[in-house]
């Protein structure tokens, strides 16, 4: 992060332009923006209950007893997770950790395992440290605490209705907490924690000093991860955090992550927010989704490079086993849906015998597909043979999701989730009353957006112009993006395409060759297969359209994702 609005940086007049519009302007905001600084990180002891959270941690490292990290199946459980579990080993610690299986286990603490184990691997007093989830765990906390267990919640899901958990809560949701409204993942708590817990440890000079010589930096491509795959807003906090967490990604020593990212096929370079949502964040996601619960952390906390390759083998397996029931499950919801009830109700709402691993992808798909919010369950049925649903659901930028969930309480047994994403499970007799609900709540959101909505793009800039290298250079500072920093949006007026086809399995996407200046430009069109026709029929076309990177055989190059011609 070198570079400087100080020693005269030359700004762009679109990006100056486009960057007033979204509330940036003057030198000292723009440097922040564009040059995020760890150095601006709000010290750990602003979290609330930190201070106490790192004394009761630093006390059963130092007297050797047991410590058991409970992490949720998703990127940002499992990046949170191991971050920790890598953590405590720098420091010479070893600890006890447990992913839920998805399938089996559900989501959050399981009682059942702790049952299983207390007589045998846990020890009568052990300190539990939750991640990614536990502030709607208060009955089962409380039955760990009868066990022996002393417990830290580590988490960033919103406020459960009937209260908290007696026990040492970290979360920014809290609106007491000094991080309230900062957004950070859950990942991004964990890692204040460890945060913490080093600056304790090096003021008092333990572990023979060798907290001094941890690199935080490091931990935070683990950041960076869960923060982007778990779609969550990135504040001036979550800036600087995944900023900096993309470059230690591009760089990690991290055996696990080097065969992820190699696996992927973008080890060696630059890595995009776009990286993580669209190529290593599902394929983490792969193996809690399918129920293979302890592969991931297992992977990111590998010390040896070549088992580290075995596991990173067995996880593209999962995701290519993952993309085709993603695939079969997508085709048989969309093939039930009806555009018209869709249209009429202002979000999709499907349920039947799908995969449970996968009904969030589904449920992505749908609002890909439909630009509305989208609900995706998954039947189950019961020890006692009754039959609930198990949903997952998806929401578009400015209509909360877990708000109006929370409006449908009434008729859901239980839920958790933030703005964009959630979780919920809803039984058999309460479905219908759940579904009438939540479509009126829908209407009304929708009828709110819609007087709120923008313009379908953020400027006007040609591709001409938009792909030369100074453009190019200058978009990389505006990385990362997602929710609260979404990709730039141009449109050009005047755009000329000189070759288009279709391309996909069914001729779904639209493959262009647009004129430039100097050298023309590839673009991709995804689910516009259908317009093919018309862009022949006229080849200047108004485009809507942002710049994206192209990974194909090892090369990599700039392209335009076209989102409408």
């Amino acid at each position: 992060m070198t570079n400087r609005l100080s020693n005269n940086l030359q700004i762009p007049l679109i990006f100056r332009v486009f960057l007033k519009n979204r509330g940036i302007e003057g030198d000292e905001a723009l440097e922040r923006f564009l040059f995020p600084r760890l150095a601006d990180l709000p010290k750990p002891e602003k979290m609330q209950n930190l201070v106490k959270a790192v004394r009761l941690v630093v006390e059963y490292m130092t007297s050797g007893k047991q410590i058991v990290i409970w992490g949720d199946y998703d990127v940002d459980g499992t990046t949170g997770t191991a971050l920790l579990v890598n953590f405590f080993r720098e420091c010479g610690v070893t600890v006890t950790w447990h992913i839920p299986n998805r399938l089996l286990e559900g989501y959050g603490l399981n009682i059942e395992w702790f049952q299983r184990h207390i007589t045998s691997s846990l020890s009568g007093e052990f300190l539990l440290i939750t991640v990614d989830c536990g502030i709607a765990n208060e009955y089962e906390i409380s039955r760990i605490k009868k066990m022996g267990g002393i417990v830290i919640v580590t988490d960033h899901h919103n406020i459960p209705e009937h209260g908290l958990p007696q026990c040492i809560i970290l979360n920014p949701s809290i609106p007491t907490c000094g991080f309230h409204r900062k957004q950070l993942a859950g990942v991004g708590v964990a890692f204040y924690l460890a945060a913490g817990i080093r600056a304790e440890l090096a003021d008092r000079e333990l572990f023979d000093n060798v907290a001094k010589n941890i690199n935080l930096k490091q931990y935070l491509a683990f950041v960076a991860l869960g923060t982007i795959a778990d779609v969550v807003g990135l504040t001036d906090i979550n800036r600087i955090l995944v900023r900096a967490g993309l470059e230690a990604l591009g760089c990690t020593k991290f055996p696990g992550l080097q065969e992820i990212l190699i696996s992927c096929g973008i080890d060696g370079g630059e890595i995009l927010s776009e990286d993580i949502g669209y190529l290593i964040g599902p394929k983490i996601n792969a193996a809690g989704r399918l129920g293979e619960n302890t592969l991931v952390v297992k992977l990111l906390t590998e010390r040896d490079r070549l088992q580290a390759k075995k596991l990173a083998t067995q996880l593209t397996i999962l995701n290519d086993e993952r993309k085709r029931i993603s695939a079969d499950n997508i085709e048989l919801t969309l093939a039930k849906i009806s555009a018209t009830r869709v249209d009429q109700n202002k979000c999709v709402i499907a349920k039947g015998s799908l995969h449970q691993g996968v009904i969030g992808i589904v449920a992505s798909k749908l609002v890909e597909v439909y630009g509305f919010p989208a609900l995706v369950f998954s039947e189950k049925e019961l020890l006692d043979k009754n039959i609930v649903y198990v949903g997952s659901a998806r929401s578009i930028e400015g209509i909360s999701m877990v708000k109006m969930l929370k409006a449908c309480s009434k008729w859901i047994e239980r839920f958790g989730g933030h703005e964009m994403a959630a979780g919920l499970t809803v039984t058999a007799e309460n479905f219908a009353g759940f579904s009438a609900r939540f479509s009126a709540i829908a209407k009304e959101k929708w009828q709110e957006h819609q007087i709120s909505k923008k313009k379908p793009y953020d400027i006007e800039c040609s591709v001409e112009n938009l792909m030369s290298d100074e453009y190019l250079d200058f978009m990389r500072l505006l990385e990362p993006f997602g929710p609260g920093n979404l990709q730039p949006i141009f449109k050009d007026s005047q755009a000329r395409i000189v070759d288009s086809r279709v391309v996909g399995k069914t001729s779904e996407h639209l493959h262009l060759t647009i004129r430039g200046k100097y050298a023309n430009h590839k673009g991709i069109g995804f689910s516009l297969g259908n317009r093919i026709s018309e862009v022949q029929k006229n080849s200047e076309r108004v485009m809507i359209y942002t710049p994206t990177i192209n990974r194909f055989r090892g090369n990599v190059s700039w392209q335009v994702r076209v989102i409408d011609v």
